[in-house]
């Protein structure tokens, strides 16, 4: 006999198997044979699993074939004519709504989500054990042993997305294959030359990109054993288990339950006495919908998903939108403030052909890399070492939070570094949606009763944060000189503003409402039809969250070493399939051996590998600043625990008080201040300023071309303040605004001034009591900037500022803050934007309302040529509207 290498195959009958490539001693007769096969399914092996044409080199023992099973679908009963004795059989039941949903598959049969967990091992495997505690899970978990049964009755004439009810149910069966057979096709054993970490990677990648399961005779899962032989460990050598599931059979417990009994029953000694079966597990929903409807907390859920929905969130990354914005219409119209939305996107389109017309008027390209089906997962494994750990729990106690908001503040950090490019500035809304293990809300406690199910739920709430938040909470962890001592990117406040959203989502009952309103969607709609459609939409190119987090906390079984016999455990990493549909990128977390293990999974091209490694490096950068940070913030009372959910605290944008500030007080100027901020030089303060942003409640938001023009006389500045409202667009487009033009085409009335008086104080620099509005107050300068390209353009050598008021006291807490960003010029570039918003975080003003700007709109402005009385006429301290030179059109 010869030695020979067997290619990957799929033979054409109802047991189909893959033959993985593995040193074997063939006849030649055999060899002949299998070769001509070989020659007929050369195509169809590359499409199985091209990263195999690369050679490797796998053994396994001689006393059977080396045959593995790949299942594909044929629509065959099994009929379990392999295996000796049959199995435990379970009660049939129908597939629930949430686990129907996970059974979607893409056209061409793979799944378009997998649950893909990989634990790392020291110590090779053995082969025999394995199988002998395989065959002890299959029986002792029906979802091991389970298939999934296409209902038959579809309805017609109901359209392609809606039926209305009258689609028939998928159904939960016993296979009719033995354990034997179920091993055969589930497990494949790799002996790994070469790099183990990179193959172990790769496997995980093509896992989540298209695994695809035999529906009708199962298994629904796959085990892939890799073993490399070496000096590593006491045993010597490593391991790794692979496992692909059907996501409605399982999560991450049932996966950790699995694993454990896999490594304590490999170390048994002898045959192995067969566990009592299991129940198959019930549903989500027959166990949180035994209560009948309430209409009005259903409709009270979906109206808050409706309204979340709404907001404007990061979805792709703004690497994929033009650098120009869309046209924005008057303020007054539209108070909100620019967002990365609203850059058209630059991703190749043609028009939405079929079913997807009804959806959407264009669809993304067949032929690009952004199509659905050509997309690719890409997984970076990261790790927090356990001291890290230790101290991050520390912290976490101490601000009232558990380790999964502390790792959701991270993951949404670490997402604003890769969402964002330098054209975007100012807040966005990040929507992050949470795993939750539903086995802690069921109305009797844990239903699974530690057997493998689909218990999985999931929240969402967004935060509003600002682009590379992530790297600038590095660089002031770097450099703490960077913030003052209440300021700085506020790490804990997005922690406790996360436990917050989730403590109402708890307290309001959501767990049942969220399983219902699923039900109904899925009991009505075709929704795997829709996420295939909606998959090509060029507006969110299958993306539904900004970032996805799931936390499976500790690993909590077996040793604690995670010494298992003759291996140890060393690393979990699970994750998601992302590529059809799901967030921009996830992080799923679980803890083993005191170290926090973090797998992030994006799909390739809307985020490269190498964004997504910056990604993983951000957020364990975060939480290890988070965890060793020596110098906290240090305020005058506690903003409301929500403002980086909602920093109006659900006032609208007219309202015309001061929005919530919580039990915080007025900042003292030595605590505001910059530390880099030059000697204040009021002589080189005073002169025309432009108004880029404000958070005052005093000004209009359908206002524009806002000026400053400070003059000094001794210790007296006067800052005659001008703005145009509404703020002008072109002729005919947005107006008319009575009484119109002048002959010159310019507006009337519709400029205004407020004569406001500064009294500079020498004895505090950049200090200067304010009057207007009949109040007096200290108008602070916190930060000035000396840019040589505005300096070259203006004469200035101020060339950009922040100024910060505020009135409050003790009792009353704070009734009135003030923020504005200045400039010599009215129009910046987006980075100084970007630049000045992140200096006020810095400076401690974003519980105060930097959070909460409105960017003034300069374009196509026109301003006074001089604010003088002899110009302008009475300047009255109030604002008024100008009706000097023909109400203003001619000023």
């Amino acid at each position: 006999p010869s030695m020979a290498e067997v290619p990957v195959l799929r033979l054409p009958h109802g047991t189909q198997r893959r033959y993985v490539r593995r040193k074997l001693q063939w006849s030649s007769v055999r060899m002949a044979a299998l070769g001509s096969i070989a020659m007929v399914a050369a195509a169809t092996w590359c499409f199985v699993f091209p990263s195999q044409k690369q050679e490797a080199s796998m053994t396994r023992s001689g006393r059977r074939a080396q045959a593995v099973l790949e299942d594909v679908d044929t629509g065959q009963a099994g009929d379990g004519s392999q295996g000796s004795g049959s199995l435990p059989r379970f009660q049939a039941r129908e597939v629930g709504s949430a686990e129907q949903l996970m059974l979607s598959r893409m056209p061409e049969g793979h799944m378009i989500t997998t649950h893909a967990s990989l634990a790392l091992l020291e110590g090779v495997a053995d082969e025999a054990r394995l199988e002998k505690a395989l065959h002890w899970a299959i029986i002792r978990h029906p979802m091991l042993r389970a298939a999934a049964l296409e209902p038959s009755v579809r309805a017609k004439d109901t359209g392609p997305f809606f039926h209305g009810g009258q689609d028939g149910r998928w159904m939960w069966t016993p296979t009719n294959l033995t354990k034997e057979e179920i091993v055969e096709r589930a497990l494949t054993i790799e002996d790994v030359s070469g790099d183990f970490d990179a193959k172990c990677k790769e496997y995980f990648e093509q896992s989540l990109d298209r695994s695809s399961f035999n529906f009708n005779e199962g298994p629904l899962w796959k085990l892939h054993l890799l073993r490399q032989s070496g000096f590593r460990g006491p045993a010597g050598g490593r391991s790794a288990f692979l496992f692909s599931f059907v996501h409605s059979t399982d999560d991450q417990k049932s996966a950790n339950i699995f694993l454990h009994d896999l490594l304590s029953h490999m170390e048994e000694e002898g045959d192995l006495k067969d566990p009592e079966p299991a129940e198959l597990p019930a549903s989500l929903e027959e166990v949180f919908l035994k209560d009948d409807l309430d209409a009005q907390k259903l409709a009270e859920y979906a109206l808050s998903q409706a309204k979340a929905g709404a907001v404007p969130f990061m979805k792709i990354p703004s690497a994929l939108r033009s650098a120009e914005r869309t046209v924005r219409k008057n303020f007054a119209l539209n108070p909100n403030q620019p967002v990365a939305q609203e850059r058209p996107q630059t991703v190749p389109t043609e028009p939405a052909s079929g079913d997807a017309k009804l959806l959407m008027s264009e669809a993304l390209s067949p032929k690009s890399d952004f199509w659905s089906s050509r997309r690719k997962n890409l997984v970076s494994f990261r790790s927090l070492p356990e001291e890290q750990v230790s101290m991050l729990r520390q912290k976490c106690r101490e601000n009232n939070v558990t380790m999964s908001m502390a790792i959701a503040t991270a993951a949404l950090l670490a997402a604003s570094d890769i969402a964002n490019d330098d054209l975007d500035f100012a807040y966005e809304a990040y929507r992050l949606l949470m795993g939750v293990d539903m086995r802690r809300f069921a109305p009797q406690g844990d239903w699974t009763k530690d057997t493998m199910a689909y218990a999985s739920g999931a929240l969402d709430f967004s935060l509003r944060l600002l682009p590379k938040s992530g790297a600038a909470f590095a660089a002031e962890g770097a450099n703490e000189s960077l913030r003052t001592r209440i300021g700085g990117v506020p790490f804990w406040d997005l922690a406790r503003a996360s436990a917050h959203a989730v403590r109402l989502w708890i307290e309001k009952g959501y767990a049942a409402e969220s399983t219902r309103l699923f039900d109904i969607g899925v009991r009505l709609l075709r929704m795997d039809t829709i996420i295939r459609e909606t998959a090509n939409d060029p507006s969110t190119i299958g993306r539904a969250y900004s970032v996805t987090v799931s936390n499976a906390g500790l690993y909590g079984l077996g040793p604690k070493d995670g010494r298992y016999g003759q291996l140890r455990l060393q690393k979990i990493y699970f994750g998601i399939s992302a590529a059809i549909s799901g967030s921009l990128v996830s992080a799923s977390c679980l803890t083993v051996n005191g170290d926090l293990l973090v797998t992030a999974v994006s799909a390739a091209p809307l985020v490269n590998r190498s964004h997504l490694e910056t990604f993983s490096d951000s957020m364990i950068g975060s939480l290890t600043i988070a965890a060793m940070q020596k110098k906290p913030l240090s305020r005058k009372g506690t903003p409301l625990v929500e403002n980086p959910l909602d920093p109006r605290g659900g006032l609208p944008w007219y309202y015309l008080l001061e929005t919530p500030k919580g039990t915080l007080q007025c900042p003292e100027y030595e605590e505001l201040k910059s530390y880099s901020m030059p000697a204040f030089d009021v002589d080189k303060y005073v002169g025309v300023w432009y108004e880029l942003a404000f958070h005052d409640i005093t000004q209009c938001n359908g206002c524009g071309c806002t000026q400053f023009n400070m003059t000094r006389h001794g210790n007296v500045i006067e800052d005659m303040f001008t703005v145009t409202c509404p703020w002008p667009w072109t002729k005919g487009v947005d107006g008319p605004w009575l009484p119109g033009y002048n002959v010159n085409g310019n507006r009337r009335m519709n400029m205004w001034t407020c004569n406001m008086t500064m009294y500079y104080k020498p004895q505090n620099p950049g200090v200067m009591l304010e009057t207007g509005f009949g109040q007096e107050f200290d108008n602070m300068v916190l930060e000035i900037w000396s840019d040589p390209e505005i300096t070259a353009q203006t004469g200035y050598e101020y060339t950009r500022s922040i100024q910060f008021q505020c009135l409050g006291s003790e009792r009353d807490g704070i009734t009135f803050t003030g923020i504005n960003f200045l400039s010599r010029v009215p129009i910046v570039e987006p980075s100084m934007m970007q630049e000045m918003f992140v200096r006020a975080r810095a400076l401690g003003l974003e519980p105060y309302g930097s959070n909460d700007m409105h960017i003034v709109e300069h374009a196509g402005c026109r301003y006074p040529q001089s604010t003088d009385k002899s110009w302008m006429g009475d300047r009255p301290e109030w604002p008024f509207p100008v009706v000097a030179g023909d109400f203003g059109a001619q000023l």
